[in-house]
C-alpha cells in the first residue's frame, strides 16, 4: 500500500514506532561512551563538551536508516535541502533567537532576584569554541530526529500539520523524562518549545532555523549563564548565576529543572509559537488554495 494511502493513525504509529525503536537503540551505545569521557583525566569543560557530543550514536542509527531506506533519506538529510546562503541566513537568525529567548528568562529571573549574576573566570576561549559546536551538533541530531524524520515524514505523508506537531513534540518532551527534576511542568515547558522547533521548521522551509535556535538556547544556558540545561547543573560558564536560596519563585526559575522548568520559559515560547502558528496557518491556506 502507498504510504499516502495508509490511515492515518497506522501513518503516526509507523513513524512513531521508527523514531523511538531507533533512539531506543541508539541510546544504548550512549552509557559506555559517558563512561570512557568521565574517566579522562583532562578539564571538566573539555569533558562536559565531549558529554555533549554523545549524541553521535543517534546521527549515526539515523544515518544507516536513510542509506537503507532511500525513500527516507530526504526526513534524515534534510539539512542539505534549500539555497545554503538562505540556510545561512535562517541559521544566523536561529542563533540570535535562541540567545534572546534565553536572556529574557535569565534576566527577568534576575530583576525578581531569584538569580544573582556575576562574571566567571572559568571559561576560556577554546573551550567556548566547542562548547558551541557541541550545542549546535546535539541540537542539531534531535532536530532531525524529531523535526526532520518524526515531524517530516508524518507531515509530508499526508498525517495534519496539528497533529504532526503535537505528536513529535510530546515524544521530543517525552524523552527527557530520565533528566534530573523532570515533572509536569518540565514536560510542557519542552512540548511548547519542541512546538516552537517544528513550526519554525515548517514556516520557513529549512531546518537550520531549529537547529541554531535550539542549539543557542542549550548554550546559553548551560555555558553562558551557568545554567542547569534539562535538569544537568552547568560546569564552566561565562557568568556564574547564584539561585536564591529562599523563597524562590517557580513562576521565574525551577530549583530542580532550572530555567526550562519555569513558568516564564512556557510563556516566553508560546508567544513565539503564537506567531509561528499565524505564519503556519496563513502558508497552509496558501498551499490547500494551489491544490
Amino acid at each position: 500500500m502507498n504510504s499516502k494511502k495508509r490511515p492515518i493513525i497506522e501513518k503516526i504509529v509507523i513513524v512513531f514506532l521508527l523514531t523511538y525503536g531507533m533512539n531506543t537503540f541508539a541510546n544504548e551505545f550512549r552509557p559506555s561512551y559517558f563512561r570512557a569521557v568521565m574517566s579522562l583525566n583532562i578539564d571538566e569543560g573539555l569533558i562536559r563538551c565531549l558529554m555533549y557530543m554523545g549524541h553521535w550514536p543517534f546521527l549515526v542509527v539515523f544515518a544507516l536508516y536513510a542509506w537503507a531506506v532511500q525513500g527516507d533519506r530526504k526526513y534524515v538529510f534534510s539539512f542539505l535541502d534549500g539555497n545554503p546562503s538562505r540556510n545561512i541566513r535562517y541559521a544566523l537568525f536561529g542563533a540570535a533567537s535562541g540567545l534572546a529567548l534565553m536572556s529574557v528568562c535569565v534576566i527577568a529571573a534576575a530583576i525578581h532576584g531569584d538569580l544573582t549574576i556575576s562574571r566567571a573566570t572559568t571559561m576560556t576561549a577554546p573551550i567556548a569554541v566547542f562548547a558551541l559546536f557541541a550545542n549546535i551538533f546535539l541540537a542539531a541530531v534531535e532536530e532531525i530526529k524529531f523535526r526532520g524524520f518524526l515531524f517530516g515524514k508524518m507531515n509530508n505523508e499526508g498525517v495534519p500539520l496539528t497533529i504532526a506537531v503535537i505528536v513529535s513534540s510530546a515524544v521530543f518532551s517525552y524523552v527527557h523524562h530520565g533528566n534530573d527534576g523532570f515533572g509536569l511542568i518540565p514536560f510542557i515547558s519542552l512540548f511548547v518549545i519542541g512546538t516552537t522547533y517544528a513550526l519554525s521548521y515548517y514556516c520557513f522551509d529549512t531546518i537550520w532555523f531549529p537547529f541554531t535556535l535550539h542549539g543557542m538556547w542549550n548554550f546559553s544556558q548551560d555555558f553562558l549563564y551557568g545554567l542547569p540545561n534539562s535538569g544537568s547543573p552547568a560546569v564552566v560558564s561565562f557568568f556564574n548565576s547564584t539561585v536564591k536560596e529562599s523563597g524562590l519563585s517557580r513562576f521565574f526559575y525551577d530549583e530542580a529543572f532550572g530555567i526550562e522548568g519555569s513558568y516564564l520559559a512556557i510563556l516566553v515560547n508560546l508567544a513565539v509559537c503564537i506567531i509561528l502558528m499565524l505564519i503556519a496557518a496563513k502558508k497552509h491556506k496558501k498551499e490547500e488554495s494551489e491544490r
